[in-house]
């Protein structure tokens, strides 16, 4: 614990002089920018010091600590109503360039919890490889090997997941072509399955796969367009009716703006393949739109059509494949399958200080599939024909210390719906919140 308090402190007193002196910290490290606007103090020398004659070498890290509290966590399932705990993760990592082709990239993580009786994978891992891969440039082709937090597009199908204690890593080899206005990525994965102890993940196994392409044009007035393949393959995956072997096809395109007092992120998505002796057909449409009314006011609507069903011979449920563990809030009660939602929310910012209230209320888009939780497990099963989930409010209160010591708060309140109630009903409503910390340096 001493050193978690040594972080936070280093974290706390540099990020004012991270920020003036140029550098620029990611969600993902490897993609920091680090100007040698200063590497004469000793946070400067951390950040860049330049021990080879064309390279340099960089440390840094980051320090999240989460108290999560729920109230009545699976509505009335669970004996346990009311539980609170502590989550912590510490990465740390280098970044080593050898010259302007040559980059080695390495950060360990540790993910503690306590306070929770029944684990999940994502809670719990003591230390850790997250990443360590090499990296190669030549002109407008990057070439990399090794594990990787992967992030592409909208993150609907493929995030490092943020939002719960262990982040996703993939072992994997990847292409990167950037020529002009376009930029297309190319590669072949393996998740990293999460083990509690220490260095005892299991990795090059034949039990999941993912590969593909995503490329992106800039068009005229800053819209950006997204193509892309994602092809994949489990050993074992499972449905409403029955488990088996999936191999499955996405094929995705995305129209975005992320500037302007109108800003938008639309997204359609079709998948085919087999699973068992079944054939897949299955689908989402998703539209965000935003208006920014002024600098601090902003206004946006979500919504999502999600396909689901089964049958003796075709499989509709939507898989959504490593998206990010918070898909419609910390409170992670249903994940992208199966669904349709609603989700206006309001945005206020002021300064340092943020907040967003927003509301989603969500169905079954069939009925006779399960509802489904982020990771694709079955939350709710049931003889109801009704549509009907829940009302979901929730609130966002974040405030930045400076650019890199930010802490926030976010609650949401479950009301069951129709479909819940009536597969019990004894339930009650969900209260979820989470208090974060985080630090970076």
């Amino acid at each position: 614990m001493r050193f978690i308090g040594f972080i936070i402190l280093l974290s706390t007193l540099t990020a004012v002089q991270a920020q003036e002196s140029g550098y620029q910290f990611s969600p993902l490290r490897q993609f920091d920018s680090i100007e040698p606007t200063d590497n004469t103090s000793t946070y400067g020398k951390l950040k860049y010091s330049s021990v080879f004659s064309n390279g340099h070498i960089s440390f840094g890290g980051s320090y999240r600590g989460q108290y999560e509290y729920f109230k009545n966590e699976e509505f009335s399932f669970s004996p346990n109503r009311e539980n609170g705990w502590y989550l912590q993760r510490l990465l740390l990592h280098s970044d080593i360039w050898f010259n302007d082709r040559f980059r080695l990239f390495g950060e360990l993580g540790s993910s503690l919890i306590s306070g929770k009786e029944v684990l999940a994978p994502v809670d719990r891992d003591e230390l850790y490889v997250n990443q360590l891969f090499a990296q190669y440039n030549s002109n407008n082709i990057t070439i990399k090997v090794g594990r990787e937090n992967l992030r592409l597009g909208s993150q609907r199908l493929v995030d490092p997941r943020e939002g719960p204690n262990v982040r996703w890593s993939f072992d994997q080899v990847s292409i990167n072509l950037r020529k002009g206005s376009r930029d297309w990525q190319a590669f072949v994965a393996s998740p990293v399955f999460v083990q509690p102890e220490i260095f005892d993940n299991r990795t090059f196994h034949n039990e999941e796969f993912l590969w593909g392409f995503y490329g992106n044009k800039i068009l005229t007035g800053k819209h950006h367009l997204d193509l892309y393949y994602l092809g994949s393959h489990y050993e074992t995956a499972a449905y409403a009716l029955d488990t088996g072997e999936e191999v499955r096809h996405s094929l995705g395109i995305r129209h975005w703006k992320t500037s302007g007092a109108w800003q938008y992120d639309n997204e359609l998505i079709g998948q085919f393949g087999t699973f068992g002796d079944r054939s897949i057909l299955a689908w989402t449409i998703s539209f965000n739109v935003k208006r920014y009314l002024n600098e601090r006011n902003s206004l946006g609507l979500k919504t999502e059509v999600i396909s689901g069903s089964t049958s003796e011979d075709r499989l509709g449920t939507f898989n959504p494949l490593y998206p990010r563990g918070a898909y419609f809030g910390r409170v992670a009660r249903f994940g992208p399958s199966n669904l349709i939602d609603i989700h206006p929310y309001w945005t206020y910012r002021n300064g340092k200080f943020t907040m967003e209230i927003d509301y989603d209320v969500f169905w079954r888009y069939s009925r006779i599939d399960a509802v489904y939780g982020p990771a694709m497990n079955i939350v709710l099963q049931g003889p109801s024909e009704r549509r009907f989930l829940a009302h979901q409010f929730g609130t966002i209160f974040n405030y930045e210390f400076n650019p890199f010591v930010v802490i926030e708060l976010e609650t949401n309140i479950i009301l069951p719906g129709t479909f819940i109630t009536d597969t019990d009903p004894g339930a009650m409503n969900l209260f979820h919140s989470v208090l974060t910390f985080e630090a970076k340096f």
